[in-house]
């Protein structure tokens, strides 16, 4: 029953909370004030309030003093000793900013991811994406993280770059920074040679905000992806398909995008792929087995395929080839058949 109540008095106090309307404000002669001074109803004990907020001030400070370490220390007791204060979401804000001051990637991510799970109805949501967005981002152009007293840098963090975008999609995902968090980490994926990878991340993209300016160049980067799995025309033709699909739905929905021309490369390069494996195929019948029709089936669609194509030319010729030789075939039966007619020789029995 306690948990119950005390349930529906945090929903009850996060509900006026986003009604107030108010704001915490900082400035250097006053430290931290609450605008519409309605904090002490929500803490309920002044005294309390005004400890928290000396706290805040105490931190503030040692913030403007570049000296972080107090800073953090401080405001971690505010949103770990006073998670229901109208302090804390300001109080872990704040830690992220001094964290990220000293290169602290992870720790100023993982308290803004805080704020998100929460406190949603924190005023400075958006702010607080958008930073987690730069966070990610920091670590995307390869900046590392500092130990010991920022002495000792770490190794570059892509892969923590990665799961940071993938968690700002999971848990913001109609913010405007969810596309642009997967078209970071499909680049970083491809960076990494982690194609599998890139594909799912750009597929997700183009799937749930095909409105978005990222779609573009999702659509590109797939059919480039998938072509950079292709093997030859020796082998399966899978990626090849796909690529030629993603590439013509890039030239048909994206006419005006600055890379069009590197896309219609991209879909002449990989049709003439998909044609040469055919002519491979009909090679193999024309010379291994001796099937004119078979063969005749994949020279067409190799010009199908890719009709001003080199590949298409020599399907032309084969093709003529192969009309010749059926030809041949057709008057060589011809002329083996047995004469029916009077005139040569040989009476019609039905004739009388």
């Amino acid at each position: 029953m306690r948990k119950i109540i005390f349930i529906l008095s945090f929903a009850s106090l996060i509900t006026f909370l986003k009604t107030a309307n108010a704001e915490l404000v900082w400035n250097p002669v006053d430290g931290w004030q609450y605008q519409g001074d309605l904090s002490k109803t929500f803490i309920g004990d002044p005294d309390e309030f005004e400890q928290i907020r000396d706290l805040m001030n105490i931190a503030r400070d040692a913030y403007e003093k570049g000296k972080y370490g107090k800073a953090i220390k401080m405001y971690r007791r505010v949103w770990d000793r006073h998670p229901g204060s109208i302090f804390a979401p300001e109080a872990l804000y704040q830690t992220a900013l001094a964290e990220h001051d000293r290169n602290s990637y992870r720790r100023a991510f993982n308290a803004l991811t805080t704020i998100i799970l929460g406190y949603p109805d924190y005023y400075k949501y958006n702010t607080v994406v958008r930073l987690q967005f730069s966070i990610a981002t920091d670590l995307y152009g390869g900046e590392r993280a500092r130990y010991f007293w920022g002495l000792l840098p770490g190794f570059k963090g892509y892969d923590r770059a990665i799961a940071q975008y993938e968690t700002m999609v999971a848990n913001a995902p109609f913010s405007d920074y969810a596309p642009m968090a997967l078209m970071k980490a499909s680049e970083l994926h491809i960076k990494l040679n982690n194609d599998i990878y890139a594909l799912d991340t750009l597929d997700r993209l183009i799937n749930n905000y095909p409105e978005s300016m990222m779609a573009g160049d999702a659509y590109l980067m797939l059919a480039q992806t998938f072509a950079r799995l292709v093997d030859g025309p020796y082998y399966d033709q899978g990626a090849t398909r796909e690529a030629i699909s993603y590439f013509e739905d890039f030239l048909i929905l994206f006419p005006e995008h600055p890379d069009v021309k590197e896309g219609e490369d991209g879909l002449a390069e990989m049709k003439s792929v998909e044609a040469q494996s055919q002519m491979l195929k009909g090679d193999f019948y024309f010379y291994k087995w001796k099937d004119l029709r078979a063969a005749k089936v994949f020279y067409n669609e190799a010009i199908t395929t890719a009709p001003e194509s080199r590949e298409a030319e020599l399907a032309k010729e084969k093709l003529a080839i192969i009309d010749t030789k059926m030809q041949e075939v057709v008057d060589m039966i011809r002329d083996s058949l047995v004469p029916t007619s009077d005139d040569e020789g040989v009476v019609d029995p039905t004739k009388f």
